[in-house]
């Protein structure tokens, strides 16, 4: 999936101006890139990078969703899909092991109580 206007690894070029619909606090960028690493995205309005497209495409729609175009927006509805699916099974990931603990404790309890 090829988006228009953003950074490509390797570009070594400053950061873009922020456009005039970003406030002053969201223009500086929250991350670093390391030395020797370049991001594998840079957002075109604010220009934070960041380390992979999912989280670019994520940050676009959420933060720019008046700025994007038909591919970002694809790759926001896409990377949003996949995100709320690893969601979804880390949160039943957490109700299993705690119905497990639960068990466990329940049962030690009932061992113990017949000591």
């Amino acid at each position: 999936m090829t988006v228009p206007d953003r950074a490509l690894p390797g570009d070594v070029t400053a950061p873009p101006e922020p456009d005039g619909d970003v406030d002053a606090a969201a223009a500086v960028p929250e991350t670093a890139v390391p030395p020797g690493e370049t991001p594998a995205a840079r957002c075109r309005h604010c220009g934070r990078p960041f380390p992979d497209e999912e989280g670019w495409a994520l940050h676009v729609g959420e933060v720019h969703p008046e700025a994007v175009d038909a591919a970002e927006r694809e790759a926001y509805e896409t990377a949003d899909a996949a995100e709320r699916d690893e969601l979804f099974v880390y949160h039943m990931k957490v109700v299993v092991a705690l119905g497990l603990l639960y068990s466990v404790g329940v049962l030690g309890y009932m061992v113990l109580a017949t000591l």
